[in-house]
């Protein structure tokens, strides 16, 4: 039975972001869909001691499949992530248009920490009995990359505007992380020339085009 409260707190926020990588990204757009990761329990009974206080199975699916999103373009939990691994890119979806195929809502990893700005990390989860959520591209509003910072492994930065701007997808690239987590200073880049007509000014943190002269 669908209850009241379930209703009024199953809800997807109305805008979420997908953090991941330029190779994750690429394959993403590439296969227009959405790789989910499995619901970590089976039945309330097995699971595990350390993880009771981050799943509630009787809200979700006890079994499944889920994906991570932030209500927040840069929080706690990302913050952390992304500089330790190559999560350079930033997926901006219709939270609304998920809402009304998906179950999700708020997830708190850290809730021993309440109160701790390091782990203010504003996630929603997206759940689904299905490993893929099909259609990717009719869901993502915009793709912002931060181009100011390489990764040893994945693809670059160009193959990945490649792929995204001849499927359609808004890229947007940023001069500087911390731009990157403001969405300011950045540009749209409509094809691969765009981006390689571009250069980091790093004496003002801004793009400059590589065909004027410095």
């Amino acid at each position: 039975m669908i209850k009241l409260k379930d209703i009024l707190t199953e809800r997807i926020s109305t805008v979420v972001y997908h953090f991941t990588t330029t190779e994750a990204a690429g394959y993403i757009i590439d296969g227009n869909k959405f790789r989910l990761e499995p619901i970590p329990i089976g039945s309330t009974n097995t699971i595990k001691m350390s993880d009771k206080h981050k799943v509630d199975p009787g809200k979700k699916y006890e079994e499944g499949y889920y994906m991570s999103v932030a209500r927040t373009k840069v929080e706690g939990y990302t913050k952390g992530i992304n500089s330790a691994r190559c999560f350079f890119v930033r997926f901006e979806l219709d939270g609304n248009k998920l809402s009304n195929r998906y179950k999700g809502g708020p997830f708190d990893y850290f809730p021993q920490h309440q109160g701790d700005n390091e782990y203010e990390e504003y996630e929603d989860r997206i759940y689904s009995k299905d490993r893929f959520i099909p259609n990717a591209k009719s869901y993502i509003k915009r793709m912002d990359v931060d181009v100011s910072r390489k990764c040893s492994g994945g693809f670059n930065i160009k193959t990945l505007i490649e792929i995204a701007t001849s499927s359609g997808v808004p890229t947007f690239i940023f001069p500087s992380r911390e731009k990157w987590g403001q969405q300011s200073s950045g540009i749209q880049i409509r094809n691969v020339k765009d981006y390689e007509q571009l250069k980091i000014d790093y004496n003002t943190g801004l793009f400059v085009s590589s065909m004027v002269k410095q």
